[in-house]
């Protein structure tokens, strides 16, 4: 971004999706070539491994997979880029960037320009190799290993410039950073979970749990709700995907179209077990008897989720004692429902289910799950693969209606939506917070841990 501030000196959306779509599918690459196990997950690392696959191959086109967003044989779909579609309103509550116009954006001075300088003093080959091959619109192998080389996410020096800025930025020590109280308490909570465990843990679940210094830490308590708000959701996110794969299996049974109505009947017949009791008491009758067993259920339901797979009854039924689990725990917690109140986007997620549960609490509990599923399974599902086709060009239905009938089902697989939890983790190693080697927490995480 400062190198396109500095090369261009214009605000042409035209010319900004240019520059940012060649430059992420040249370091995507770049990294492929130089290093792809640890490339994981970066926009465009599927696109970067089929092309690096050819070792013959010496040069690399970066205009015809870039000039097409939304189509085909791009390394990514969304029109502005990973950086552009994603990451952008994080990176301008941190200040790290401006708007200069609608979708275009420039380096802020005291943090995203310093940031930007120590990171081309540091790799100036390697910076001038990427420009160029955004400028020619083609890159080389052997300019791919010396980027790589340098810009690899995996490969940042302890001891460089960039990376002191980053552990400023991750300890939230930057006084004009506005997020830098919940990033501190954020690391804060990490760090507690990592004390508490003297070797292994699983920091989602102990996020949710939160016992030992977490349930003693009330000057985080903003902080571990909206990570425990976070966890509901996800669970809730987990249940309606297996019921997604049940309803498209059940559809994938019949011989003829069937109605979208009589599909969620099916499903509630098999989701819930006694036909004649009201919502509100067959949550009580499958309430889960800790914060634990809510998390072992998602997960367990997470492994089902996880494969293309018709679930079976069992699964099926998990899915309604999770969700109802979790809306006779939660359903009073006046500071949770808020938390999951400002995460939620038109309704949907955790908070939309408990408030449409909330208006059925004494209706019967079968019919209340096939409503329920009708409305955030199948037709959410549509509204957000509608969304998602509109605006980055992704087709991700699963299934479409013809004349109410639910047609064309396929199977899917899901697993967890990131918010940046391993990130944290990862982080802290770098930072030399948690030791690597052994997972413990060090003297300069203790101290951190002990200061905040």
């Amino acid at each position: 971004m400062w190198q396109f501030e500095q090369i261009h000196h214009t605000t042409k959306e035209g010319k900004w999706i240019e520059f940012i779509r060649r430059c992420e599918a040249a370091i995507a690459l770049a990294c492929q070539i130089g290093d792809a196990p640890n490339a994981l997950g970066m926009a465009g690392s599927d696109w970067g491994r089929l092309e690096a696959a050819d070792s013959s191959r010496k040069t690399f086109d970066l205009i015809k997979p870039t000039d097409r967003p939304g189509e085909d044989g791009q390394y990514l779909k969304a029109k502005y880029g990973n950086f552009g579609q994603f990451y952008t309103a994080s990176m301008l509550e941190m200040r790290l960037i401006d708007n200069v116009s609608d979708r275009v954006y420039g380096v802020t001075i005291n943090a995203g320009k310093v940031l930007a300088e120590a990171v081309q003093e540091e790799h100036p080959e390697a910076c001038s190799l990427l420009l160029k091959a955004v400028k020619a619109g083609r890159i080389s192998r052997s300019d791919c290993e010396v980027i790589s080389g340098a810009l690899h996410p995996s490969y940042l020096k302890p001891t460089s410039e960039e990376a002191r800025l980053l552990r400023v930025f991750l300890q939230g020590a930057r006084a004009d950073d506005p997020t830098a109280d919940a990033r501190r308490t954020s690391l804060r909570n990490l760090l507690a979970v990592v004390s508490d465990a003297k070797g292994d843990f699983n920091l989602r679940r102990e996020l949710y749990v939160q016992r030992g210094q977490l349930e003693a830490a009330p000057q985080a308590e903003n902080n571990l709700t909206g990570w425990r708000a976070y966890f509901l959701n996800e669970f809730c996110h987990i249940a309606l995907e297996v019921w997604l794969n049940a309803i498209v299996g059940l559809s994938n049974r019949v011989t003829e179209p069937t109605s979208v109505e009589e599909l969620a009947t099916g499903l509630a017949a098999l989701a819930v077990t006694d036909g004649e009791a009201s919502t509100e008491d067959v949550a009580a009758a499958l309430a889960s008897k800790s914060l634990g067993e809510d998390h072992d259920l998602g997960a367990g339901l997470l492994a089902v989720a996880s494969v293309k797979k018709m679930p079976d009854v069992a699964a099926i039924a998990s899915c309604t004692k999770l969700i109802l689990s979790l809306w006779h725990r939660w359903r009073e917690a006046s500071e949770v429902r808020k938390a999951l109140s400002l995460a939620t986007a038109e309704g949907r997620s955790a908070e939309g289910i408990f408030r449409f549960l909330d208006l059925h609490p004494h209706g019967n509990a079968r019919t209340t799950v096939a409503k329920l599923i009708k409305k955030f399974v199948v037709s959410n599902h549509l509204t957000i693969a509608g969304q998602k086709l509109a605006t980055g060009g992704r087709f991700t239905y699963r299934f479409t209606l013809d004349d109410g009938c639910l047609v064309d089902g396929e199977l899917s697989e899901y697993t967890y939506t990131q918010p940046r939890i391993e990130n944290l983790l990862t982080f802290s190693y770098d930072a030399g917070l948690v030791d690597v080697e052994s997972g413990l927490i060090t003297a300069a995480g203790a101290e951190f841990l002990n200061a905040a």
